[in-house]
């Protein structure tokens, strides 16, 4: 065992409140719970850290050695080096299996480990925190220590370095949400770069919202996979990019671009903010993202003939190990050999081992080619999950040590752990390498010019107008860094646009520079930036130097350059698409065109002007713009029956000479003519290699044609996610019992957030409702009573069907409530949501219940539906009047909020609120379907009731508890996370 210098027992309150875990306790290392493995785990032991190190197969001259292992380290999950040549680990013991996912009656900590006799194994070991769950990740610097435990990053403040906390966590950013069904992807990574911002990473299936503590929901900013980055003097955040699966891993390069390992659709990805990456699955957050950024390596590390998970248990060796990759340096050192410097190490889960690449310039960015493994272990325990470069130059390499993978589908073995240094030759323990700048050890550019940059940057010590002269230097990596220290600062919107808060510098003479540089500047990596660069100038400038870049025909194929600079005009195609037109004029790109015809083309209703200048240019440009053109109209007009065909359409029809787009130009004169062919839009809907939105839009025009084959269309598509609950819509229209049969078998298949929408077809028709009843009468029914709301019970009384309503009454309970029972609920409701009892309300629970219960129809600080009143400047500090509108909500009703109640033609019947009607169409809100629009002339008799849309009984499905925290959510002065 090592010699343990415990931190101070003292007493102090751990400020830190998640959505799964929140403590007020002594921290002392004594209370910390007993480590322990999970039964299939108990009795395997990995192999003897020595023998594991002893046995690597490494390339000549290298030799691994254990410089801490159990019980002196065990689960290790992250680890950084402080100023001082100390390593710091992070532990998690509470990430648990699949069933579990975190067991939080165990904790986290925090220990560092110093070598003070420089033998090269670890001799002392200090407990910093053990006070923290669900951590990920730490890094050290700016006055203390910096931790990621989802869905918050915590700082301890140990100004003084003695590993002894100076006081409480405190909590720096929040929104890293940790999804419900999800067992990793969560977030994780924390690293300073050399700009002085803390970077990290965040993995698919684990989307958020973030922003500093107590930041209004309308202000946050949204994650959806990627890397993200955070100021710790300005406290501001902001995502650099979107998508990829789960980044476990990212370095810079000596020159400053910053790379990222990632696992399953691609291994190897080059950070350019404003990107937008490929996904494993799912659409983009934003609209305008019509193609996706791919991985910079021009290999996988599995047989891509088959699918990733076919790459486990060594099938998939000879490629590189497998699809799952883990931690992430580009070497920089300088004890290792030469041949080894500025080459990317990753740690390869089930290959057991480390893959190498070699980076290179390709194109206007790089490109990752793939070289010989560098290490491959013996111990089936192997599991490594970081590696990094040590301030002696060698690497440092951690191992969570189990059997398994990420998932931990065979348990977890939580009493083993290990750290192993790598290095070449015998050099004495005694050497340091230079620190480098941003804190990262031995680094070889901590001479260059580039390096003196950042420092002095970080410092505060660079002034604007040095930056701008630096636009003329001759090093393009010089050049890249003014840019974007230049523009650092300026906010960046990679969702759909500048947010109605964003403030833009008063800079236009940096923003004239940058322009400039577009124009006379040949190097591809400049131009990357300056693309990427687009994103945080005002949409009014965007333009401005979007022009010189596409004037370029050298990068016209390039992989990632007309990409970058789309992501940067799609605000411009929202706020002035005719500008956006103009600049096809001198558009070099075809590709480029291509998607500034999509997004003019999909506005042709409110906004044809745009349409028409595009093909006036086109008329007499290149065949590649031409079909860039067409094939832009095309994928714009997918799932459209008809459209107003553009004045300058037959002008260029006459100029289009390629047979090849003999198919499209027929298509879009049904469009612009006659209407497409219904089966055309069948095909569509069908088409499952085709978009969802464009399936989807499919798929609604053909349930308002409702064609002879509807409802085998819409029967087909109930299994696919997503359209199942438009082919649910679609299905509403038809009065055969089968109908409901198929909606309730079905029922699991659609996404929770569908599932209302199924319960309110359900709730239409009275066929359809004795089926639903029926499903919540059997004990093991795909439909829990929990799923009807009191709102759906009461459309199902409204029938006055005596059958039904004993039927209902049986199986999921009587709404026979009269005012006086109404009055002794509100009775026993204050009696229970006491000023203590409100002082202890989970608060975000209860904005959790507001968003489930309330927002579709009711706003709160910006978040919800318009539908009923905005909730925001009520009287919602008052109890009684809070209880009085939750508990008998019909009992004083303005008239337009009363609901009214349609009977089709069809026989069904949908309740909801009026929000617009004329001759030709009535709009009613409904409580799951939102708004839905119907023929008058389908509609056969109307009735306004006297009920309110809320309906009673709103509560009555919900814990004290859950009442408790709405409440206390619904009273709280101020948004929460």
């Amino acid at each position: 065992m090592l010699a343990i210098r415990e931190w101070q027992k003292r007493l102090y309150f751990l400020g830190y409140v998640s959505i799964l875990f929140a403590v007020t306790t002594v921290c002392q290392a004594d209370d910390f719970p007993e480590i322990y493995n999970s039964p299939a785990e108990a009795q395997l032991q990995p192999m003897p850290a020595s023998q594991a190190a002893a046995t690597m197969q490494l390339p000549d001259g290298f030799h691994a050695t254990v410089f801490a292992a159990e019980p002196d380290v065990q689960n290790p999950i992250g680890m950084a080096w402080d100023e001082l040549g100390r390593m710091w680990v992070a532990e998690n013991y509470t990430y648990s299996d699949r069933s579990q996912r975190f067991d939080l009656t165990l904790k986290d900590r925090v220990t560092v480990l110093e070598d003070t006799d420089q033998d090269g194994t670890a001799d002392r070991r200090t407990v910093f925190t053990d006070q923290v769950q669900m951590l990920t990740s730490v890094e050290v610097g700016k006055g203390g220590v910096w931790l990621m435990c989802p869905p918050q990053v915590l700082f301890i403040p140990d100004a003084n370095q003695d590993l002894v906390p100076d006081g409480p966590a405190q909590v720096v950013l929040d929104g890293f949400d940790v999804a419900q069904d999800n067992y990793h992807n969560f977030a994780n990574g924390l690293r300073w770069g050399p700009d002085g911002w803390l970077y990290g990473r965040c993995g698919h299936s684990c989307p958020g919202n973030l922003g500093v503590p107590g930041t209004p929901a309308e202000q946050r900013i949204p994650i959806d996979g990627g890397m993200w980055r955070y100021h710790p003097d300005r406290h501001v955040v902001e995502v650099l990019c979107h998508g990829t699966t789960n980044p476990w891993g990212h370095d810079w390069d000596a020159n400053g671009e910053l790379f990222f390992i990632n696992t399953v659709i691609g291994h190897l990805w080059h950070v350019m903010p404003g990107a937008h990456f490929q996904e494993s699955f799912g659409e983009s957050m934003n609209p305008g993202v019509y193609e996706r950024l791919d991985m910079i390596a021009d290999h996988y590390h599995f047989d891509t003939k088959g699918t990733w998970q076919q790459s486990r248990d060594g099938k998939a060796n000879d490629f590189g190990g497998g699809h799952a990759h883990v931690g992430m340096l580009i070497y920089q050192g300088w004890q290792w050999p030469e041949q080894y410097r500025n080459k990317l190490f990753t740690i390869n889960m089930h290959g057991m081992r480390i893959n190498t690449e070699r980076l290179e310039r390709f194109g206007a960015g790089y490109v990752g080619r793939h070289e010989p493994d560098f290490l491959v272990s013996q111990d089936p325990f192997f599991r490594g999950i970081d590696l990094t470069t040590s301030p002696n130059g060698s690497v440092f390499l951690i191992d969570w040590s189990d059997t398994g993978e990420c998932h931990e589908h065979t348990g977890v073995h939580r009493t083993s752990g290990r750290i192993f240094q790598v290095r070449y030759g015998q050099p004495s323990p005694t050497a340091q390498a230079p620190q480098h700048v941003w804190a990262k050890p031995a680094c070889l550019a901590a001479d260059t010019e580039l390096a003196r940059l950042w420092k002095r940057y970080q410092s505060n010590q660079v002034t604007r107008s040095e930056l701008r002269a630096l636009l003329q230097h001759e090093d393009e990596h010089l050049r890249v860094w003014a840019v974007r220290l230049l523009t650092d600062f300026w906010p960046l919107d990679t969702v759909t646009g500048p947010a109605k808060h964003f403030q833009y510098p008063d800079d236009p003479e940096s923003i004239d520079a940058l322009i400039e540089l577009a124009q006379r500047d040949s190097s591809g990596l400049v131009q990357l930036t300056l693309a990427s660069t687009l994103q945080r100038l005002p949409v009014d400038r965007r333009l401005e130097l979007a022009l010189p870049l596409v004037q370029r025909p050298q990068f016209a194929n390039d992989r990632d350059l007309p990409l970058l600079v789309w992501f940067g005009l799609i605000p411009v195609g929202q706020g002035d698409p005719l500008g956006l037109a103009e600049l096809t004029t001198d558009c070099q790109w075809p590709q480029l065109t291509r998607w500034i015809t999509r997004n003019v083309a999909s506005q042709i209703e409110s906004q044809p002007d745009a349409l028409d200048r595009i093909l006036q240019i086109a008329a007499t440009s290149s065949a590649d713009s031409k079909e860039a053109v067409v094939r832009g109209m095309v994928e714009a007009f997918q799932g459209w029956r008809r459209a107003t065909m553009p004045s300058s359409w037959p002008a260029f029809e006459k100029e289009l000479n390629d047979n090849t787009l003999a198919a499209e130009v027929r298509d879009l004169r049904l469009l612009f003519g006659d209407g497409r062919a219904i089966r055309q839009v069948r095909s569509v809907a069908l088409d499952g290699a085709a978009e969802i939105p464009v399936r989807q839009q499919a798929l609604q025009t053909l349930i308002h044609a409702n064609p002879d084959d509807l409802r085998d269309v819409c029967e087909t598509l109930l299994t696919v996610r997503v359209l199942n609950a438009t082919a649910a819509t679609g299905l509403a229209g038809f009065d055969d019992p089968n109908i409901a049969d198929l909606l309730v078998r079905n029922y699991r298949r659609f996404q929770p957030q569908d599932r209302p929408t199924v319960i309110e077809i359900l709730v239409s028709r009275q066929s359809f409702a004795n089926r639903l009843l029926d499903e919540l009468g059997r004990s093991n029914g795909a439909i829990s009573a929990a799923d009807l709301t009191a709102g759906d019970a009461r459309q199902i009384l409204a029938w006055n069907n005596a059958a039904l309503s004993r039927k209902l009454a049986d199986v999921w309970g009587e709404v026979r409530e009269t005012t006086t029972d109404k009055r002794a609920k509100m009775t026993t409701l204050r009696q229970q949501l006491t000023a203590d009892s409100l002082a202890n309300a989970d608060l975000s629970h209860g904005r959790q219940l507001f968003d489930k219960t309330c927002a579709s129809c009711h706003r709160l600080y910006g978040n919800g539906h318009s539908v009923g009143p905005d909730l925001t400047g009520s009287q919602r500090i008052n109890l009684d009047y809070l209880l009085e509108n939750i508990v008998d909500p019909s009992a004083v009703v303005s008239k337009d909020y009363r609901l009214t109640r349609l009977e089709m033609k069809d026989g069904r019947t949908v309740s909801g609120l009026v929000v617009a009607r004329n001759d030709k169409t009535m709009r009613i809100h409904t409580q799951a379907q939102g708004e839905l629009a119907f023929p008058a002339e389908d509609i056969e008799r109307t009735e306004e009731t006297r009920v309110s849309l809320m309906p009673d009984g709103l509560l009555d499905q919900m814990s004290e508890v859950d009442i408790r925290d709405l409440f206390g959510y619904l009273m709280h002065p101020v948004q929460v996370e």
